[in-house]
């Protein structure tokens, strides 16, 4: 697991020039309803919303990183060998060392900003491979624009 974390690491550092960190925690989550939860922050802030509208047909997170613990949450069906797998934990690992790079400056950034910095570092990975993250994770080019708007966080 480590190697793989590593490598991945190394990776995004080759691609960006960024220092590499130490590496971060990884848990493993037992649900989908729970990674939607986790990263709506529905535990500090449960009167959102959006926390009483888990739909299981619509939720995608595949993976979340959370800064102030440095910690990444993955599927517990999360698999080492599969490049899918791979590709969001090189996707969470881009947030991890963006974090690290310059803390102050990755929570400046609108979230939109952060995540489109990921998806193209997680497309340049996969293409690589022969995929894209539409072939690979079902996101397609509407969803990301979406995803990675500064108007839509």
């Amino acid at each position: 697991m480590i190697e793989l974390v590593m490598s991945l690491m190394l990776w995004i550092s080759t691609a960006t020039g960024w220092p590499i960190p130490e590496p971060p925690t990884i848990t493993y989550i037992d649900n989908r309803q729970e990674m939607f939860l986790m990263s709506h922050d529905c535990d500090s802030k449960p009167n959102q919303p959006v926390c009483e509208t888990y739909d299981e047909t619509q939720t995608n997170i595949l993976g979340l990183y959370h800064s102030l613990t440095g910690t990444i949450y993955l599927s517990k069906d999360f698999w080492w060998a599969s490049t899918k797998d791979q590709s969001i934990l090189l996707h969470e690992l881009v947030h991890h060392m963006q974090y690290n790079r310059d803390y102050k400056y990755y929570k400046s950034l609108c979230k939109g900003n952060v995540e489109k910095e990921a998806y193209d570092l997680q497309e340049k990975w996969l293409k690589k491979r022969g995929l894209t993250l539409e072939k690979t994770i079902d996101l397609g080019p509407l969803m990301r624009h979406v995803l990675t708007r500064c108007e839509f966080f």
